[in-house]
């Protein structure tokens, strides 16, 4: 038997259909409001940008007039495959941004100081951009960090580099030996020792681009891939190594690795790290893996094996920055303390999206900090 209070409140079919369209159009109302407010994050996105597009066979444009102090640009990859864009001065990295999928962009702010720099532009084989920082009148433009500061723990930072400068050459010198005897599994190990040390350096390799791209880049940054002439270095090993599961054709690779280690020690050795790429290209470094992996469901072995060679590394320079930043930022300081703190905890064992994220903090807290310095010196 059928409910006669039910029957009784039950809705006319009348009412029903005036209820729908109701509903649609409260819906269409909302989906107007969502693309209007896409279309206005678009906007707000581009605002006040320099906008670089990539394609295959270099930058549009070229040339760029910027005048000094903080500037935001807006990358746009319109090749085929994963891109890089960084601003040198000389052979050094100032900014950078990796890993820019193909019909993707990503924005980054540098703070850029009077005078003439190059671009990237995309493949390492592509001709250079020029980028111009012009004096703005009346403006002061300071460096990010105050060297008074830093004097000691650059000082320290510097003792670092030159004993993991040392260890890097001996570990290579391993390699070699091992590629040149012909032992695979040897060569493997000692493969992964020296690239453990190497990420210990990231800040300082990434800081020349010439030594960067001979030591670390990867396959697709070159026109031919895996088989262009210029594909060298730790990841031009791996794909031998452990992609091909042989030592053939190596030692040549190796012996050429070996130099370019010995290159990066005599310039650290001169030339130091500046102050301003302290933790300015210890967050870049940790960007630039976390970039890499983002897409990726499950790390493999190696992604993982170098991210904790990263955070060692970076484990340094935080320790170094905490008394400096702790003077004038208690707060921040701590927020830095914490999220190195997480990524050194959670990396042995944390699950992929858990080591995104601690990486991703800690790689913003980092670079935060050289405003933070600058302002309170």
């Amino acid at each position: 038997m059928s409910d006669p209070s039910a029957s009784a409140s039950a809705p006319s079919p009348l009412a029903l259909r005036a209820g729908m369209a109701g509903a649609a159009v409260l819906m269409l109302g909302a989906l107007g409001i969502f693309y209007l407010s896409l279309g206005s994050k678009s906007s707000t996105d581009t605002a006040d940008t320099h906008q670089i597009t990539i394609d295959a066979s270099g930058c549009t444009p070229n040339t760029l007039t910027v005048p000094a102090g903080a500037q935001r640009f807006t990358v746009i990859n319109e090749s085929e495959r994963g891109i890089e864009w960084e601003i040198l001065d000389g052979v050094m990295v100032l900014e950078e941004r990796e890993n820019i999928a193909p019909g993707l962009h990503q924005q980054l702010t540098a703070r850029l100081l009077p005078g003439e720099y190059q671009m990237t532009c995309g493949l390492l084989s592509n001709p250079r951009g020029t980028l111009t920082v012009t004096a703005v009148a009346g403006q002061t433009v300071a460096a990010d960090l105050s060297a008074r500061a830093l004097i000691g723990p650059l000082a320290e930072y510097r003792v670092y580099l030159t004993l993991e400068g040392r260890a890097l050459a001996r570990a290579v010198g391993d390699l070699q030996q091992q590629i040149a005897d012909d032992n695979l599994d040897a060569a493997q190990q000692a493969w992964l020792q020296a690239r453990a040390i190497d990420q210990h350096m990231a800040l300082a390799v990434g800081l020349f681009s010439d030594l960067d791209q001979r030591l670390n880049a990867r396959a697709e940054y070159f026109a031919e891939r895996e088989q262009d002439a210029d594909f060298r270095g730790f990841e031009r090993l791996a794909y031998g190594l452990f992609e091909q599961q042989s030592t053939a054709g190596l030692l040549p690779v190796v012996k050429q690795l070996s130099a370019d280690v010995g290159a990066l020690r005599s310039r650290l050795s001169a030339q130091g790290v500046p102050a301003s790429q302290l933790a300015n290209g210890a967050g870049r470094v940790l960007q630039a893996w976390h970039d890499q992996q983002q897409n990726s469901e499950q790390l493999s072995s190696r992604a993982r094996s170098d991210l904790q060679g990263l955070q060692a590394g970076i484990d340094k320079v935080v320790s170094l920055l905490l008394p400096v930043l702790r003077q004038a930022h208690p707060l921040e300081s701590e927020a830095l303390q914490a999220a190195n703190a997480s990524l050194a905890e959670q990396v042995p064992a944390a699950d992929t999206q858990i080591l995104l994220q601690a990486s991703q903090q800690l790689a913003d807290q980092l670079a935060s900090v050289n405003a933070l310095l600058a302002s309170a010196y």
